[in-house]
């Protein structure tokens, strides 16, 4: 046995009030294997994690339990005892990877003092380690020199996983590690982390919300819910034959791409206060199935071998099954018949006219190349966007970090300055309004940005961060007006009651608290149009579907239109009309969001939808070849900006001497070139070609030389020798030549259906 956790709690003191973080968690994790840690925010899951860890901050403490790691308990061992097990046997991956990195370090000094803490080792010795680290997460060698806000936010978690992998150690704990990244980015950092992991013969705690994650990697599952375990046993008897109503709810709220297509379960209410004191089962006032006897704490029964929940009817499992799966049974809940929540509608009525126009919208960025001056470089973040919104329409925009998504929403909402291009809201342009009308137009629209925690003052209780915009545009006949038009709004996003939430401030609150908040304050308003930046990614499955039937809420009760952008195919799926998907700054494909999704068409829309995972342990899902990330917008490529990762590219794509040079630095790919280490001496890019620069040996090592580049690139993909120009000796280099391409127009393949693609 690897760890045995009995009967672990862990308390937080916040001014004279005792937080039951973890009340009583018991769990055990066999060597090689993986546990899922899953629930809401707020359940416990990270306290968990840094219990076994000992980083719990200076408030919290372990007052009762044991954590037996390796047959040795960690609770009553010094912080320096503890230091010999961080790392070395028990390192962690954190939720944040800017914050796990210091900002003022190299990647690679970072990673080699870890290393030199632990293990008596030179530093060239140490920085040889940190070479393999970043070969086998993906990383060029080279990016051991950046330092971390030089890394996207991908290669980010890649450095914080190698370095816990650095020691090879025993055990590593995850915690959200691919909460704030796009689904083919996370894709690959899980296969990686995988791979990586039985390789060093460790085993993984992976902290979730994402059970679909779990689903894939784990083979435990434990679901808690305010400080205690509901339920665990192995991966499969939880996805296929859950006992207990939360665990069921939390299966069936997941938005899955197929189950988007109908109605997505919301698990009504929030956790219940750790700071009180709480008799009975703690889910009872959520629980569609709550009788008298749920008034007294269950006791954990064993219904299978090693699988046991938290409940008093676990004979009941069957009807708790059937009935989960209807919206309708969780509207029965004591929570449930304390908010104002409504049913969609079942026909949404788009309008005829447009809200918001965009016309060839552009947004660049001038870059200096260096702090003293030097040549200006152009940032492409947005280039070329046209797209409309229809009244009580929402379009979705859908895309990987760095696809342009959030600087579109920045630029129509008036908070950045476009380069060139129209934005008409209603029949105006947005950024020729003048001051006199900035009132009304900033009421009408309002946005909803990815990151409560940055967009909320933390000096401002809920209150008054929801009453200051009704100040500012004076709404309300007096403050008892207003407060009731903040407790509405705090209604409709499910805080409630609102009275427990007005007087706290950011930091006294979940994840998923916050962001209602935020949507809150944007809704308090009734505006005409919202912008939804990544609303739910930070979200407990079991609220996603609460929130995403809120912006629907908006559209259905305030004839609002919306923008909603995500790179979750499956919230989206479920909330827009239509959809479009983002690159480089360029849309991709546009069109009804079934026609996007059900026939894709664009072959990065395809890839997107393959790096969806899926929550089912039966199911191997192949997992895409995502063939690197998003290129850098500096330096768009030749042709379709797709072409470098598109298994379908062909000569007129775009083939350039970049993505050659791309191919040969990547990990992996340095034999290719090693029958010449002698005298290649330098890889040079000059437009769109690549220039082989060696050492003369004799005419017949040129030859050599192409017909070995020629066999590399037929490997990858033939047609990059067809594309080709030609391929000559200048001096002392071999010039590979490309031609110029153009990027692809969008163009319709159907009336309601457009991809920019030269397939079509």
């Amino acid at each position: 046995m690897l760890l045995e956790v009995k009967n672990l709690k862990t308390y937080y003191q916040v001014d004279d009030i005792v937080v039951k973080a973890l009340d009583g968690v018991s769990f055990k994790l066999q060597k090689g294997d993986n546990l899922g840690l899953v629930g809401e925010s707020g359940c416990g899951k990270t306290t968990a994690a840094k219990s076994i860890n000992r980083i719990l901050p200076p408030n919290g403490g372990i007052v009762d339990g044991q954590v037996m790691f390796k047959g040795r308990d960690l609770v009553p061992l010094t912080n320096n005892q503890m230091n010999k097990v961080r790392w070395k046997e028990i390192s962690m991956v954190t939720q944040s990877a800017m914050n796990a990195l210091d900002p003022v370090y190299k990647i690679g000094d970072q990673i080699t003092e870890a290393i030199h803490t632990h293990e008596n080792m030179s530093n060239k010795a140490a920085m040889k380690r940190a070479e393999e680290l970043f070969a086998m997460v993906g990383l060029e060698k080279k990016r051991l020199y950046d330092f971390p806000h030089q890394l996207s936010g991908g290669m980010k978690q890649r450095v914080v996983i190698a370095m816990a992998l650095a020691l090879s150690p025993d055990l590593i704990i995850a915690d959200e590690p691919t909460t704030a990244l796009d689904v083919v980015v996370q894709d690959g950092i899980l296969k990686q982390f995988v791979d990586l992991q039985s390789q060093i013969q460790s085993s993984i705690i992976l902290v979730t919300h994402d059970i679909s994650v779990v689903a894939e990697i784990c083979q435990r599952v434990a679901v808690m819910y305010a400080g205690k375990i509901m339920e665990q046993g192995t991966t499969r008897e939880i996805f296929k034959g859950a006992y207990h109503p939360y665990t069921l709810g939390l299966l069936n709220a997941y938005p899955t791409l197929e189950a988007a297509k109908g109605n997505i379960i919301s698990i009504p209410g929030s956790p219940p206060d750790l700071a009180k004191d709480i008799t009975g089962c703690r889910f009872m006032e959520r629980c569609p199935f709550r009788t008298e006897k749920c008034n007294e704490e269950p006791q954990p029964v064993e219904v299978e071998p090693d699988h046991q929940v938290l409940c008093h009817y676990p004979e009941k499992f069957k009807t708790f099954r059937e009935e989960t799966k209807k919206p309708s049974t969780w509207q029965n809940t004591a929570a449930a018949k304390t908010t104002t929540k409504k049913e969609r509608t079942e026909e949404e009525i788009v309008g005829e006219k447009a809200a918001l126009e965009i016309e060839g919208l552009k947004k660049y960025f001038p870059i200096k190349q260096s702090f003293f001056g030097g040549e200006k470089t152009i940032l492409r973040a947005v280039d070329g966007v046209s797209f409309s919104v229809k009244e009580r329409e929402i379009l979705g925009l859908a895309g990987e970090s760095g696809s342009g998504k959030s600087t579109i929403g920045e630029l129509l909402a008036n908070l950045q300055s476009t380069t060139s291009g129209r934005i008409l809201y209603l029949g105006k342009e947005t950024e020729l309004r003048k001051k006199k009308h900035d009132k009304e137009f900033r009421r009408n629209f309002q946005v909803v940005f990815q990151d409560p925690y940055e967009t909320l003052n933390p000096r401002f209780t809920v209150l008054n961060t929801i009453m200051e915009p009704l100040v500012i545009h004076k709404i309300g006949d007096s403050y008892e007006d207003r407060l009731e038009r903040v407790k509405s709004a705090l209604s409709l996003a499910e805080l409630t009651p609102p009275e427990n939430f007005l007087s706290r401030f950011p930091h006294q609150l979940s994840g998923g608290q916050r962001q209602r908040v935020a949507l809150a304050r944007a809704i308090v308003l009734e505006p005409k149009f919202i912008i939804a930046d990544e609303p739910v990614s930070m979200l407990d499955v079991s609220i996603r579907a609460g929130v995403l039937n809120l912006l629907k809420r908006m559209r259905d009760e305030l004839g609002a239109s919306l923008i909603y952008i995500s790179h979750d195919l499956a919230t989206i799926r479920y909330i827009c009309n239509r959809t479009a998907i983002l690159y480089l700054g360029r849309i991709m494909e546009i069109g009804e969001t079934e026609k996007v999704i059900a026939e894709a068409a664009h072959p990065y829309t395809q890839m997107l939808l393959a790096a969806v995972p899926i929550p089912d342990p039966d199911t191997d899902r192949e997992r895409v070849d995502p063939r690197g990330e998003i290129p850098d917008p500096i330096d768009m490529p030749n042709g379709c900006r797709f072409h470098p990762r598109c298994p379908k590219a062909f000569a007129r794509c775009g083939w350039e001497g970049k993505d050659l040079l791309s191919l040969l630095e990547k990990p992996g790919n340095e034999e290719v070139l090693s029958n010449f280490k002698e005298e290649v001496s330098e890889l040079k890019i000059e437009g769109l070609d690549l220039l082989v620069k060696m050492e003369w040996k004799g005419e017949s090592r040129w030859g050599e030389l192409q017909k070995t580049l020629e066999n590399f690139m037929n490997d990858y993909n033939p047609t990059m020798v067809e594309a080709l120009n030609e391929i000559k000796v200048e001096e002392n280099s071999l010039r590979l030549s490309f031609p110029q391409k153009e990027d692809p127009q969008i163009k319709k393949i159907d009336s309601e259906h457009e991809v920019a693609c030269y397939l079509f």
